[in-house]
């Protein structure tokens, strides 16, 4: 990674903080990685929260996966993602969000991500835990 494209954190004495360049989907360990299409990347964690960013290009797909207990958030800034949600009784929940749009899943539920558009879709992203979980499934 070049240093032109890494994320700066600006830390201030009363435990504010800034963040410049944090919308970069490198798939840095701290981010839980990749999965299948879907790249995430870290911007800053703390007070038991993590937010960061995904990346899905238009037409891909990620792997099944799922964050254990972390329930996440999707901010969707640009394009739109499809999400396929397995419920815990066996059933699917499919819905998608577009920009603006904020789709939550719940921790430990095993999830699937489409982009079938043809713009790449950039979120911004954020679990209840400071050290985010990945779990792929395929």
């Amino acid at each position: 990674m070049s240093a032109a494209r890494e994320s700066i954190e600006q830390r201030f004495p009363s435990g504010c903080a800034v963040v410049t360049g944090g919308l970069l989907a490198d798939n840095d360990a701290p981010s839980g990685g990749a999965s299948g299409g879907l790249s995430r990347g870290s911007a800053i964690a703390g007070a038991g929260m993590w937010m960061g960013v995904s990346e899905l290009p238009a037409g891909h797909v990620s792997l099944p996966h799922h964050h254990e207990d972390q329930t996440t958030m999707v901010c969707v800034v640009r394009g739109s993602m499809e999400f396929f949600v397995r419920r815990p009784d066996g059933g699917e929940d499919h819905f998608t969000a577009g920009p603006g749009q904020i789709a939550m899943i719940p921790g430990g539920l095993v999830h699937r991500e489409e982009n079938n558009g043809d713009v790449g879709c950039l979120c911004v992203v954020v679990r209840n835990a400071e050290q985010p979980v990945v779990v792929n499934l395929g």
